[in-house]
């Protein structure tokens, strides 16, 4: 059993009396049971043993969810000269004195009740779970050194935390109803990194904002992507990753490097992320000696070979972007990247692409290809840069 105490002194006809405000705590950490207790209090001068030098039996105290109300000095005055350092301790009726005693300060106009982790002056800072008070720093100061520090507001309806600057009569709030935080009149201001678990998301005026989920930047490796030789086929061809030389370009390039139409393939897992929209952003690289009636698709399939057997696909392959070659947008190459592969004369570009579909399942795969078909050294195309959105 535990008891929490504080409080202040007052002064009424001429007599002491110290107010004392306080909890009572089971053995369970649970606050005692509604009613009326006898409480003894008693003030010693050392912190353990000794001799009480003021004894007070308040044989009807209330207490109501665990807290209780003592006026000290009402039944027995209180003679004491409070020029220095006493000792409160209490039992429950007429049980041990709990442990340890609060300690009451050396003034009668401005007693503070320090307890064995606990500081509740009359002014200043409040300590709760320490005696060691940053008193610049802190209005209320908790710590707790074996677990974690805790602050509970209850409230039957609605949980609030009030926020207000002396000089400004705005009040700011932040509250809780038991499924949601409600933030008013505040701004928020991030300094560092503000991280989401998985499935969590952000809304404004209540629709959800994009949020990334996946990335591939090739920098460690294929990070799962295949190559088949056509959309509907699962015959594996071979790839490279391929390091820019620009200084603007960091992420590597995964690049089909045999002849044929070399399609570049995915499966992306979105369990545990609710959705129903993806976007897909992506830079689409077109290398060397690509011709006017050539061209780049990127798109969704519902799976590696989404046709059936008579070759159709039936909805299951969306070609959600598609872009001509680089001569419709560089033709000089003036203002395209310098040669990655092959000829160095070729018309070297990358494009960024961005893609959108309405998804709901936890599967999707993400088709690149194009309609070259032929030698890689001649021309070719890569991707970088592949990044997945959901919403």
């Amino acid at each position: 059993m535990a008891a929490i105490l504080f409080g202040s002194v007052l002064y009424l006809s001429g007599q002491a009396s110290l107010r004392m405000q306080g909890s009572l705590q089971k053995p369970s950490g649970k606050p005692f049971d509604n009613g009326f207790y006898s409480i003894t209090f008693k003030l010693y001068e050392v912190e353990a043993g000794g001799q009480a030098i003021w004894t007070e039996v308040q044989p009807q105290v209330k207490v109501e969810n665990g807290l209780y109300e003592a006026s000290l000095g009402s039944i027995v005055p209180l003679n004491l000269s409070f020029n220095k350092r006493y000792y409160l301790g209490a039992s429950v009726n007429g049980g041990a004195e709990l442990a340890p005693r609060a300690i009451l300060g050396n003034s009668p106009y401005a007693t503070s009740v320090t307890g064995k982790d606990n500081v509740f002056p009359t002014s200043g800072t409040v300590g709760v779970g320490t005696r060691v008070l940053d008193t610049l720093a802190y209005s209320l100061q908790l710590s707790k050194t074996n677990g974690t520090g805790t602050l509970l507001i209850d409230g039957a309806q609605r949980s609030e935390l009030m926020l207000k600057r002396a000089s400004n009569s705005a009040v700011g709030s932040i509250s809780f109803d038991s499924s949601n935080i409600l933030i008013r009149n505040l701004s928020i201001s991030i300094q560092n990194n503000l991280e989401l678990p998985s499935g969590a998301s952000i809304k404004y005026n209540g629709l959800s904002d994009w949020r990334l989920v996946d990335r591939d930047d090739f920098l460690n490796g294929n990070d799962e992507w295949v190559c088949h030789e056509f959309l509907n086929t699962t015959g594996v061809k071979s790839f490279q990753r391929g390091i820019p030389n620009t200084p603007f370009s960091k992420s590597n390039i995964l690049r089909p490097n045999q002849s044929g139409y070399n399609v570049l393939k995915k499966q992306f897992n979105l369990t545990n992320i609710p959705h129903t929209m993806i976007k897909v952003v992506f830079t689409y690289h077109f290398f060397d000696s690509w011709d006017e009636n050539e061209s780049g698709w990127a798109g969704f399939a519902t799976s590696q070979n989404p046709y059936d057997i008579n070759g159709q696909h039936n909805g299951n392959l969306y070609a959600a972007w598609y872009n001509q070659s680089p001569a419709r947008f560089s033709s000089d190459g003036l203002s395209a990247d310098p040669g990655y592969f092959g000829s160095a004369s070729g018309t070297d570009a990358g494009l960024q692409g961005e893609m959108t579909a309405w998804h709901t399942t936890n599967n999707f795969w993400l088709f690149f290809w194009n309609n070259l078909g032929s030698d890689a050294n001649d021309e070719s195309y890569g991707i970088s840069n592949i990044e997945i959105w959901v919403r």
